[in-house]
């Protein structure tokens, strides 16, 4: 069984400034179900506050913001219980202008991410790696190279990651047999966290190495 890490979400939503991700999207989706209103398309969407969650018949999940805005949008996948971010995701700011580009694995964010300043400039980039530990389990986890840039587009910082192994929990829907009902259960997994190795360097805007550190 594939355990989906929530511990290393944290690392990324630190990075993406965005607490949103870790709500499963079944809560938005549902926790209005009298206030759905049915498109023409045979999606639906209903007012969540000020903002607004459309969901297509193909399962393309949108937020929008009071003005019409889209917020962030991208494939979804129904699971047993709920459901998840799964395939390409974007994020933009309330501009238009794109903030977060990546992709998601039944939630899990993973392989190639891309932040960018509110002006549309790249900002930063880096890679989820997909782990499969030997007890059979599966791990997301920041690791390779992470770049920061400059607002004219040269690289700023250069800094490389290895994941970590580490003993974390994890938490699992499970079912009551005599009841029947369903309550998340934490358990004990192999987890992995991005660790900084090798030599970090800093850069001018004009590109000439400012700082080197060994990690």
């Amino acid at each position: 069984m594939k355990h989906l890490y929530t511990t290393l979400i944290c690392c990324l939503l630190a990075t993406l400034a965005c607490a949103q991700k870790t709500e499963p999207l079944y809560e938005a989706y549902f926790s209005h179900p009298d206030e759905m209103i049915q498109d023409e398309n045979g999606g639906y969407h209903f007012k969540v506050g000020s903002q607004i969650v459309a969901m297509s018949d193909d399962g393309y999940y949108k937020l929008m913001n009071a003005e019409g805005v889209v917020l962030e949008e991208g494939d979804t996948d129904e699971g047993d219980s709920d459901f998840q971010r799964h395939g390409k995701w974007i994020e933009y700011y309330p501009s238009g202008k794109t903030k977060a580009s990546g992709s998601y694995y039944h939630n899990q964010p993973y392989g190639h991410w891309q932040l960018f300043d509110e002006q549309g400039n790249l900002s930063s980039e880096y890679d989820i790696m997909v782990i499969a530990a030997d007890d059979g389990t599966t791990g997301y986890c920041k690791a390779g190279t992470e770049l920061v840039y400059h607002s004219n587009g040269k690289i700023k910082e250069e800094h490389f990651f290895k994941a970590e192994p580490y003993n974390g929990e994890d938490r699992i829907l499970v079912e009551d047999p005599e009841t029947g009902k369903k309550a998340w259960k934490k358990i004990a997994v192999k987890a992995y966290r991005p660790r900084p190795f090798g030599t970090w360097n800093y850069y001018s805007p004009e590109g000439t190495v400012e700082k080197r550190e060994d990690k």
